[in-house]
């Protein structure tokens, strides 16, 4: 039976791979770009307002990509330069790049051009591009160069001017390059081959190419033989004539080169890294070199100056440019040096090297001007730094910075540790050549400005139970992953819903609608003068009395409740003048907190702090309130017919009058209205906000000043600035005029490509018509926001209505600055539209039901944003940005002014939420597209239901945990919040029922909290869990710092534990067979070192034993530190691992073992193993399977060790401690365990190449008692019942039977196809099993056990059901239930959850077949109706990746969930055609979505 499956990520990538600067989306901000494998993400680099704050950044817009990024560049086009901005040039695996530029109009990254060259003429021998595509830009702009395939180079030159180059005609002058060509690296140089990097020069005429090559390839083994086998070549670029004269080149550099740096001025040349020196190079001179340890005189006979003491790797190094004469280098191991280029005269003297602190593993650097800049990690969180010497900080004190010592940046860059010692000594001793060297304590500090949060990579994860706070919730899962490396290591908790902590709960308001907690002060009199008492501002984690809440408003079908919540119990008060006689409509407060407003669908009551009625504004009779929106001073109503009433507030005669309005408010019917008071000058008009060109003239303006600033600053000397051209980039104040902004500190910006692009005026950026450029004042697209806050709120009137636009009107005066017609499509721009052209209905059903416009963030950084609401429940949620009206006619044909016009535009946000729930049972009961009902008869029930009370679902909050955002009520409640610096993020809550009350709450009790209702009339006071918790991310996280490396992770469920493995670093000394040490020249027996004494480079982790202390990377068994050994250091290192015992409550180690010396845990699994403990006859163990790696020349072996988590009696402070790890069992083998399983209650062992079962006899003993050979090496295992996979590094998948009685192992078929089987898992639904394996090439293949397939060979021969490409890494799997919505008639199925080294989490599902081939007929109309970014192609992305050549066809048959997914984001009439098309409706096609959305929503 075949099985229809579909493939969707869960959560993105969140390492940082690759980095640039520019100013992509605005001339006056600079933007930071990174990629994180598939993802491509944009943040505004914001410099802090007051000299006490740090910058920020702040993510402008996030895309996923069909193809995996490999390399960014930064150019500036004829296109976009003449905006002051830059292009960005992307390169992909593939031999392909694209050109992206910035859309004001729409707001987002649009597609210029895609340049591809994977023909088959350049692959030659190559089945892919196995080489990596990288990008190099000239510095000034003029062409870009992708290396791939190993000798291709194709060179982009780019149009720098209007004027015409060579024969083109005037079609090809509107693309902002030239055609581009294809050249063979030997055509320049016969010798070049094996390239390992190259970049271009700084101040050359022509673009100068600098190639590092390996003509003839060595390694150490035989640099007896030959060494300095490297060579460079600096070759011009003449692109006119397509010739390529070689300027200089110079020979036997060191075997061991990895990458070149170009030099800017006033030093120049080139920078070439080795693995143990460091040479500079310059046209005219032989060269000088340095040498960084004592291995350098050993592998090259290159002259080197000694400064060798430094013991200084520079493998997988990553630089960035502090100034033009000094260069920061971060090693792997995290350590930080400054290389100074110093100079006599023009020539370079030498080289001054000095350490400048520890930091993380990096993947990436990129300079963000004088005195910043950002460091990318695929390993820890990459974070913007800031760097100043000593001296600057003696003359300019911070207070607002966060101090990181410059020889330790452990406490802030890997957190806090979980667990607190007291012993926190540092030791300012250093070695003592570094001592001699005169280097005293470094002169640079650093300072963590921001954050970027990764989850990566994820080297084992699995899913635990989370107890809950209260009963009635159900079970809470969360799924724990170990990630991060070495002192970055921690736990990531990955929680898909939040869960609220509940304080308290009641059951005594069923029947209740809505809830409304106030706060009003009083008016007090003194003297006979009347004044107020004053609110004291409170903070998340402070409050006074004077600024809780007073009262709790519940409006219930017959009536209000006015309840006190200023004690411990909500108590009603009996004197109360609220109108209690039916419903309330709205509550909030008034006149500046003086008075409380309540909206009843009679009216509206004024009342004061002592619930006494000081105001009454009757509606009448024939009208009813079904909304309202209150905004001081302002209050909208909403009638039934239709209609609205505007009331207005006097703060000093305490009335409320109501403002007379024209025709606005009655006609067309509103179907949802709102005020937004705007603090922060968001919304401008035309004659208000400013224009592109004043940007571009305040960005040269500043730039020239901060460029003197800086010369006097760096004190070099710097050439004149020849043209006076607008200077738009940071760097360049920096290095110079003459110097690129991007290139010079980051020579691993990259890009590719091909010729098939869109002329870039098609985009709308550009005026067209009759709009001069001079007039760029007020025609220009901009998004530029003011600087400074306007001190006064504006007020704004957001109506929808039932003809489907949408209307903003300006208060008080009531003047529309705004107008769009078809606002019920949800479409991705929302412009303004002010000669109300094409008002006409659009007819479709996907009816907007509700919206709100409200700031979301926290209370220092907020922005607006639109939310609407379907009445399916869908959430679309827009982003304003500025942008100005394109001039319009009237109907007259005269211009319409547009000065008064509001200078924004909206932009929608992609959201990968699925509406959960049914349709409303309101006014549009049972609409869908599909039905046969009648215009008339809809709205003839609509008249029926417009009297009663309208449901409100959007609930904004101001401060709950210290955010601002809406509450979605619902079955399936969601939160949409932001942290002010990212997108906002949509989260579900977990829930014991429908929620359909919601309103914040701040208390004594529960300080800034929320109060939630459900249907059965529950009342929770809750908070959320901000401790720890990154609501800013896809999912809320929790990363638990553990400061050393987390290899392994598995939960006990039976004492609701789990059990880590954790690794330190230790010395690895060779040992004979009696073990005894060989060749013992690493440790000194005669050093007498104290205990404590460390050495200055050491680093030391906290929160472990005392063998964990690491000395230069080394300690010995005792924590006892280990001299230098008077050689060349980099003495190989091995791991100590240790089991820790960690409780999910407080997240710290309760317990440990420690493992013996060389000891590697190569798996761990809890496994139910039969034993006469429990009364089932089964129990939980922990088994753990070990390697001992002593090297090459020693056998190998392992252990095995089951382990019982036992119950204790805790210490008296510390309840966790009530569990120890017991160690029942451990047995030693002939091999490695690589992975085990539990089977039938017996132990599945893979030791070797033997698969072994043993059984365990009374908790003492492991008797074999079955085997079966297999091949190489098994990476993994997984039982089902009695069946067994395992995956082989290169034979693939083996299908095993095993049989009790007798007792034995089957082979019942096998994969014969070679392949890296790196992990494996399955599928189930129903009665069909499909074996999940990930490869080594990022695919994913599903096989299958069918002995009925003629091709199977009587199921010899695994069938292969289906291929995916993932484009990241799988290191583990988990297998859970799918969870089916309810109604469905899905059987039983298993899905699999996959972690990436990405940081990101994806899953492999079953689907019903109907559901299967609706959906791959939508994704074909996607693919072909939607644009994607960069132009790549989905179907070739997701095509099976191979190195090998393969025997038969790729099987496809599995769906792309997250180009399907891409659906709910489209505007509602693409929906219905794309639907139309297919033969099936949108409803349908959202309810498959549904049902997969909420498929592995355990946790």
């Amino acid at each position: 039976m075949s099985m229809y499956t579909l493939a969707k990520e869960l959560f993105p990538p969140s390492g940082v791979e690759r980095v640039v600067r520019c100013n992509f989306v605005r001339p006056d901000v600079l933007n930071v770009v990174v990629s994180k494998s598939t993802v491509l993400e944009i943040y505004n680099f914001t410099e802090p307002a007051q000299a006490d704050q740090l910058p920020l950044l702040e993510l402008v817009a996030s895309y996923r990509l069909n193809g995996i990024i490999t390399s960014m560049g930064v150019i500036r086009t004829s296109s976009s330069g003449q905006h002051g901005l830059d292009s960005i040039l992307v390169s992909f695996k593939d031999a392909k790049m694209s050109l992206l530029e910035w859309s004001f109009s729409n707001h987002c990254i649009v597609t210029v051009s895609i340049h591809y060259y994977e023909r088959d003429d350049y692959k030659q021998e190559f089945l892919n591009n196995s080489h990596p595509t990288e990008i190099r830009v000239d510095p000034s702009r003029r062409c870009a160069v992708l290396a791939f395939y190993g000798d291709r180079l194709a060179v982009l030159p780019f149009r720098q001017d209007e004027s015409s180059v060579g024969d083109e005609d005037d079609v090809s002058k509107k693309w902002p390059y030239l055609p581009s060509y294809v050249m063979t690296l030997s055509d320049i140089d016969t010798r070049i081959k094996n390239v390992i990097d190259m970049v271009f020069l700084y101040d050359f005429y022509e673009p100068t190419l600098a190639i590092l090559f390996s003509p003839q390839q060595t390694w150490t083994g035989r640099l007896a033989v030959r060494k300095d086998t490297c060579s460079m070549v600096v070759v011009s670029l003449d692109i006119t004539h397509k010739v390529y004269p070689i300027i200089y080149s110079i020979d036997q550099l060191p075997y061991d080169c990895t990458k070149v740096i170009a030099v800017p001025k006033p030093v120049g040349g080139l920078l070439i890294v080795s693995a143990n020196a460091l040479i500079h190079i310059d046209q005219g001179s032989a060269g000088m070199g340095v040498a960084l340890n004592g291995y350098a005189p050993m592998v090259t006979d290159f002259p080197l100056l000694n400064q060798n003491h430094f013991d200084i790797a520079l493998e997988g190094s990553q630089h960035v440019f502090l100034a033009p004469d000094q260069i920061l280098f971060t090693l792997v191991n995290g350590d930080m040096y400054v290389v100074e280029l110093q100079q006599e005269g023009r020539s370079l003297s030498g080289f001054k090297i000095e350490k400048a602190g520890t930091s993380m593993q990096t993947s990436c650097k990129c300079s963000l001007g004088a005195g910043y800049y950002f460091v990318g990690s695929r390993y820890a969180d990459s974070m913007l730094i800031k760097y100043s010497t000593k001296d600057q900080i003696k003359k300019k004190k911070k207070s607002a910075a966060i101090p990181i010592n410059s020889m330790d940046l452990e406490d802030e860059l890997y957190g806090q540790d979980v667990e607190t010692f007291t012993d926190q000594t540092t030791d300012k001793s250093k070695d003592e050549i570094e001592s001699a060297m005169d280097a005293g304590e470094s002169k640079w500090q650093f300072e963590i400005c921001d954050t970027l949060t990764n989850t990566g990579p994820i080297l084992d994860m699995d899913i635990g139970q989370r107890a809950s706070n209260h009963v009635g919730f159900p079970p809470q899962h969360e799924l724990v992953a170990a990630t991060g490396s070495g002192q970055n290591g921690a736990l990531v908790v990955f929680q898909r819903n939040i869960r609220p902590n509940v304080v308290r709960s009641t059951a005594i308001l069923k029947g209740s609608n809505s809830l409304w907690t106030v706060y009003c002060r009083k008016e007090i009199f003194f003297e006979g003068v009347s004044q107020f008492e004053s609110r004291k501002a409170s903070s998340v984690g402070d409050g006074t009395d004077d600024s809780y809440d007073k009262l709790l408003i519940v409006s219930r079908e017959n009536g209000t409740l006015v309840l006190a919540t200023s004690g411990d119990d909500l108590i009603q008060l009996p004197k109360s003048e609220f109108y209690s006689g039916g419903p309330t409509v709205a509550i909030g407060s008034f006149m500046d907190e003086t008075r409380v407003v309540q909206v009843y669908a009679g009216g509206v009551l004024i009342l004061n702090a002592d619930c006494k009625i000081q105001h009454e504004v009757p509606i009448g009779e024939h009208l009813s309130i079904v909304a309202a929106s209150i905004v001081d001073p302002y209050i909208l109503l909403q009638l039934h017919d239709g209609s609205a009433l505007l009331l207005k507030g006097d703060i000093n005669t305490k009335d409320v009058t109501v403002l007379n309005q024209s025709s606005i408010l009655n006609y067309p019917p509103i179907k949802s209205c709102c005020i937004y008071a705007d603090v922060a000058s968001t919304m401008l008009t035309v004659k208000e906000a400013p224009t592109m060109a004043s940007l571009r003239s305040s960005v040269a303006n500043a730039s020239l000043k901060f460029a003197s600033a800086s010369k006097k600053q760096m004190r070099t000397k710097k050439p004149k600035k020849e043209t006076a051209r607008i200077i738009d980039d940071i760097d360049l104040d920096l290095y110079g005029p003459e110097m690129d902004e991007d290139e010079e500190e980051d020579s691993e910006d990259d890009d590719e490509d091909e010729e098939i692009g869109l002329a870039p005026g098609a985009n709308g950026d550009v005026p067209q018509g009759d709009v001069d450029m001079e007039d760029v004042q007020s025609k220009a697209k901009t998004m530029a926001n003011p600087e400074g806050q306007s001190l006064q709120a504006t007020h704004w009137c957001f109506i929808y209505r039932a003809d489907g636009a949408l209307e903003i009107y300006q208060l008080p005066d009531f003047k529309e600055v705004f107008f769009f017609p078809h606002f019920d499509l949800l479409p991705d721009v929302l412009p303004d539209a002010p000669a109300h052209q094409d008002t006409k209905p659009a007819g479709h059903a996907r009816e907007i039901s509700e919206m709100a416009m409200v700031n979301m963030g926290t209370q220092d950084r907020k922005e607006p944003y639109l939310v609407a609401r379907t009445y399916r429940g869908n959430i679309a949620v827009y982003k304003t940005y500025q942008h100005f009206p394109t001039s319009e006619l009237d109907s007259a044909g005269n211009p319409i002014d547009l000065s008064d016009r509001l200078a924004i535009r909206f932009r929608k946000i992609p959201l990968d939420v699925v509406a959960r729930e049914s349709p409303e049972d309101d006014d549009n009961a049972n609409v869908a597209e599909d039905d046969s009902v009648d215009a008339v008869e809809r709205e003839a029930r609509r008249q029926e239901r417009r009297r009663e009370r309208k449901a409100r679902n959007l609930i904004p909050f101001t401060d709950v945990a210290g955010y601002e955002g809406i509450f979605v009520l619902g079955a399936s409640p969601l939160w949409i919040m932001s942290n002010g610096k990212s997108l906002p993020r949509v989260h579900p809550m977990i829930c014991d029922g429908k929620i359909g009350c919601f309103t914040q709450f701040h208390n004594l009790n529960c300080k800034h909290g929320f109060i939630t209702l459900n249907a059965e009339g529950y009342l929770r006071i809750s908070q959320l869990s901000s401790e720890g918790i990154h609501f800013d991310m896809p999912w809320p996280i929790r990363k638990v710092p553990l400061k050393r490396a987390v290899r392994r992770i598995k939960y006990h469920p039976t004492s609701q534990t789990y059990v880590t493995v954790t690794a330190v670093p230790d010395p690895f000394v060779v040992k004979d067979e009696n073990n005894m040490v060989v060749h013992d020249t690493a440790i000194n027996p005669g050093a007498n070192a104290p205990p404590g004494a460390t050495d200055a480079n050491a680093t030391k982790i906290t929160g472990v034993p005392a063998s964990a202390t690491i000395l230069n990377g080394t300690a010995d068994a005792n924590g006892n530190a280990k001299q230098k050994a008077a050689g060349p250091g980099f003495r190989p290192l091995s791991e100590r691992q240790t089991l820790e015992l960690v409780s999910p409550v407080t997240w710290e180690t309760v317990d440990r073992h420690e493992l013996n010396e060389y000891e590697i845990v190569t798996s761990i699994e809890t496994v139910s193993l039969e034993s006469s403990q429990d009364a089932s006859g089964r129990k939980k163990f922990i088994a753990v399977g070990t390697s001992y790696i002593k090297g090459e020349d020693s056998a190998m072996r392992g252990t095995i060790y089951i382990f019982d988590i036992i119950d204790v009696v805790p210490e008296p402070d510390n309840p966790q401690t009530d569990h120890k790890l017991k160690l029942l069992h451990s047995e030693e083998v002939k091999g490695a365990v690589t992975a085990m399983a539990a089977l039938n209650g017996y132990l599945l062992t893979c030791v070797g190449t033997k698969v072994v079962v043993r059984s365990f006899e009374d908790n003492e003993t492991l008797t074999g008692i079955a085997f079966i050979d297999v091949q190489i090496y098994v990476t993994s295992v997984k039982v089902v019942k009695n069946t067994i996979m395992l995956a082989d590094a290169y034979k693939s998948v083996w299908f095993v039977g095993f049989q009790d009685e007798p007792t034995k192992l089957v082979l019942l078929g096998k994969d014969y196809n070679p392949m890296e089987a790196m992990n494996v898992s399955y599928l189930i639904e129903n009665q069909t099993l499909h074996i999940v394996v990930a490869d080594a090439e990022k695919n994913i293949r599903l096989l299958q056990y069918a002995p009925f397939n003629v091709q199977s060979f009587s199921g010899q021969k695994l069938i292969c059901r289906g291929d995916y490409h993932v484009g990241s890494q799988i290191e583990c799997t988990i297998s859970v239930p799918k969870i089916v919505l309810s109604g469905s008639d899905e059987g039983i199925s298993h899905l699999t959850i996959c972690g990436t080294l990405d940081g990101g989490l994806c899953m492999i599902t079953p689907i019903p077949e109907k559901t299967s081939k609706r959906l791959a007929l939508l994704s074909s109309q996607i693919v072909n109706g939607v644009q994607q970014p960069a132009g790549l192609n989905p179907r070739a992305f997701r095509l099976l990746q191979s190195k090998d050549r393969l025997n038969s066809n790729p099987t496809k048959g599995i769906l792309d969930g997250d180009l399907l997914f891409e659906f709910i984001n489209l505007p509602a009439n693409r929906q219905k055609e794309m639907t139309k098309q297919i033969g099936t409706g949108v409803d349908r096609v959202m309810d498959d979505l549904a049902g997969i959305a909420v498929a592995a929503d355990h946790f």
